[in-house]
């Protein structure tokens, strides 16, 4: 299942575009990461006056209610469907299988509702594990179908597609000598699907180069960073976030407690330009970084276990430091919740263009073995009571307003089903988030946001 043509390889970005919340840490928790360091998981606080409710990370129950009345079945209904099936399997043009049949009929009637629900394979919920955690087997390469064509976006750093040199605007021909022309884009993409250590040739025409060229790769277990940390001039920070993955905000904190240790900490740009969501327990504990006390945002839905609110808790490292936040139209759902969270607290100033205006979450429901589907079951609500759900978030400091070349550096034009930038991957040092560099020549909007925590600080730069 893809939600755009646009995505990593061996993940559909299915937590992309559209805010998560899963029935417990199980259901999308990735075991074994080795790799990563343990910690415990911030409490976040419950709705007052009922302590029992339990509210941690943004969990929601989701176990399903399968009692029906016998009145509440539409028996003609199923009658027609029943009829719908029987004339397709005894007359369609070419065989079809019962499976496809059936998942295709679960998914119209998901899709029916809005565009954010939907059917889940075991390969989606497979992809919507590794979107969630940022760890996923693969080449490393991003991609999009462009008439009849796989064409290259970007390359992760350090990653097989990096290293061997495949590069943004290679077109891919063939793969395992399968040609694209003919099997067909799609099928030629998930052909790219695999487990690490597993080879897989790739034919590839580069730009400036007149004969194809076979790339043989290794797939690995790759990492998506989702925060990167920059250091500006004058001790002031700059912190890409790419998406919301469910360590995110873990990540965050401990990147800005080891690398501004012993450093100016003057102010903070929040940069969620181009980031179409992700995990709302990632946008709780975001927001909470830099809030000491009262709501974060609120759910509510038909169910009573969608009706929650989330509460900030004090002693974060970002509670005192002057904040800018950046959005634009390709900023929604869990970055549309830390924007409005800050706003309605006036705990920073937002600055951009308004946001993509997509204010409902998902919860994901097992229905069978190794299948669930993507349902909407509540809406979310900022401090203040807005529903942004159509509307988007209004920035303070409207740069449509101005004549300002205000894309984000490096950034492609993604739309809200699409992951992120990767920027600035080349001037990273090796094996680290953070970067000390001068932004502000490339982006003008880093520079119009310095301009303004220089105002709030009371320095001039």
């Amino acid at each position: 299942m893809v939600c755009s043509s646009l995505r990593w390889l061996a993940v559909s970005i299915l937590s992309v575009g559209f805010l998560t919340a899963s029935a417990s840490e199980k259901d999308t928790e990735k075991a074994g990461h080795p790799e990563k360091e343990s910690h415990p998981k911030k409490q976040i606080h419950p709705e007052k006056g009922n302590p029992s409710k339990n509210v941690q990370q943004a969990e929601q129950s989701t176990e399903a209610n399968t009692h029906l009345e016998p009145s509440s079945i539409p028996l003609e209904q199923l009658k027609a469907f029943a009829e719908t099936y029987w004339q397709i399997k005894q007359s369609y043009v070419d065989q079809v299988d019962d499976k496809s049949l059936i998942e295709g009929a679960i998914n119209g009637m998901l899709k029916s509702l809005d565009p954010y629900s939907g059917y889940l394979s075991e390969e989606d919920l497979q992809d919507l594990q590794a979107s969630s955690d940022g760890v996923y087997d693969g080449l490393g390469v991003e991609v999009v179908a462009d008439n009849a064509q796989i064409k290259v976006v970007n390359t992760l750093e350090n990653s097989p597609a990096e290293r061997a040199g495949i590069k943004a605007n290679d077109v891919i021909i063939a793969i395992n000598s399968n040609n694209v022309a003919e099997v067909g884009t799609e099928k030629a993409i998930d052909s790219m699907r695999g487990k690490a250590g597993e080879s897989i040739r790739l034919k590839i025409l580069a730009q400036g180069v007149g004969k194809p060229i076979d790339f043989d790769l290794v797939r690995e277990t790759l990492e998506m960073k989702s925060v990167k940390l920059h250091q500006l001039n004058d001790g002031y920070w700059h912190i890409e976030l790419s998406m919301f993955q469910r360590d995110s905000g873990y990540e965050l904190e401990k990147l800005l407690l080891e690398q501004t240790s012993g450093k100016a900490f003057n102010g903070l740009i929040l940069d969620l330009r181009d980031n179409p969501g992700g995990v709302l327990r990632a946008a709780v504990d975001i927001a909470d970084l830099a809030l000491d006390d009262g709501v974060i945002v609120s759910t509510a839905g038909r169910a009573d276990d969608s009706m929650q609110r989330y509460f900030a808790n004090p002693g974060d490292v970002l509670e005192q430091i002057p904040m800018i936040v950046l959005i634009n139209e390709g900023s929604a759902s869990a970055s549309e919740i830390v924007a409005g969270a800050l706003q309605d607290h006036k705990r920073a100033v937002v600055l951009g263009h308004k946001s993509f205006g997509k204010g409902v979450v998902q919860s994901i429901l097992p229905i069978q073995q190794n299948s669930a589907i993507k349902l909407t079951t509540s809406r979310y609500f900022t401090p203040k009571g807005r529903s942004i759900h159509g509307v988007g978030i209004m920035p303070d400091i409207n740069l449509s307003d101005e004549p300002l070349n205000d894309e984000p550096l490096n950034s492609q034009s993604l739309n809200n089903d699409s992951l992120n930038k990767d920027t600035l991957s080349n001037q990273e040092t090796p094996n680290s988030n953070h970067t000390a560099i001068d932004l502000t020549p490339q982006d003008p909007v880093v520079q119009r946001a310095l301009t303004l925590l220089a105002e709030q600080t009371q320095r001039k730069l």
